[in-house]
């Protein structure tokens, strides 16, 4: 049987809607439309030739592993692979992206930061964003 990743056909357009879900929902159990309206605006800047449709297919998708068992063995996945696939200004670029969306509901809870910061030392630019 084939994994999640391949079973969705999975694309670092995934991996990237999964960190930042993970981001919205992670930190606080709630996902407030505000943060789920700039997760959307952000990841169309990052994929400007696909559809609104085939973004929202992405989200779905994700969403859907998200909920499922293997949401962290997957996000661990994802935030590797970006590690290894995109140059470092991108990556303190998603960072800065993630900061957006926390503060999109007024307010960035603790478990935020602590988020992006992780994320920060797991994709070694901790010494560049402050």
């Amino acid at each position: 049987m084939p994994n999640t990743s391949e079973a969705l056909n999975w694309s670092p357009v995934h991996d990237l809607a999964l960190i930042y879900l993970a981001l919205t929902h992670g930190a606080d159990a709630e996902i407030d439309p505000n943060e789920m309206s700039v997760m959307s605006q952000k990841l169309r800047q990052w994929t400007p030739e696909d559809s609104i449709r085939k973004l929202n297919d992405v989200l779905e998708e994700v969403m859907l592993v998200y909920v499922g068992e293997s949401r962290a063995q997957m996000l661990d996945t994802s935030v590797a692979s970006l590690r290894e696939t995109i140059p470092r200004k991108q990556r303190i670029a998603i960072l800065n992206d993630l900061a957006d969306i926390a503060s999109a509901d007024g307010m960035i809870v603790p478990g935020e930061v602590g988020f992006i910061q992780h994320l920060a030392q797991q994709w070694e630019v901790d010494k560049d964003i402050n």
